[in-house]
């Protein structure tokens, strides 16, 4: 069993934290590009990281969240509300769309922590339903998830031209 992150916290990010967010979702976009030439950044794409940030700290229907271990940040969630068209009977769920522990804290439960924090969030919004989008190549992820209880809905097919 892994150890439990138990020396720190999961709290809100503050406008502070967001350059170390972005350098987190920038390494954690950089794991992904080994599985796909699809996740491969372009060259300066991570100043406008710290963009997408500040718009998602502002946006009411998203949080971001830290583990914030003594003032370090080993991890981040990113969680946010869609609101579906109304001739849907749901209509809105939430997607995790990312999430990341910096490689060398990995294994301490630190991914667990921010995920039941995501998860209480989401509750408190009052929706009732949660998607993560895992690439099929990211076997670690599809484990992490499926071990949490998320199970499949829908496969997205593609085509390089």
């Amino acid at each position: 069993m892994p150890p439990k992150a138990d020396d720190g916290r999961v709290r809100s990010a503050q406008p502070r934290d967001l350059d170390r967010v972005a350098a987190l979702w920038t390494a954690i976009t950089r794991h992904h590009e080994d599985l796909d030439p699809l996740f491969i950044m372009r060259p300066g794409a991570e100043g406008e990281l710290r963009e997408l940030l500040a718009a998602l700290y502002r946006d009411r229907d998203a949080e971001i969240l830290v583990y914030d271990d003594a003032g370090d940040l080993p991890g981040m969630c990113i969680v946010r509300i869609d609101h579906a068209p109304p001739i849907m009977h749901e209509v809105e769920r939430a997607e995790i769309t990312d999430l990341g522990v910096r490689s060398s804290e990995r294994r301490r439960g630190i991914a667990s922590a921010l995920v039941e924090a995501a998860l209480e969030w989401v509750r408190a919004s009052g929706v009732e339903r949660v998607e993560v989008q895992v690439a099929c190549g990211n076997h670690e992820g599809q484990g992490f998830w499926r071990a949490r209880g998320f199970e499949d809905l829908m496969d997205v097919l593609h085509k390089r031209l």
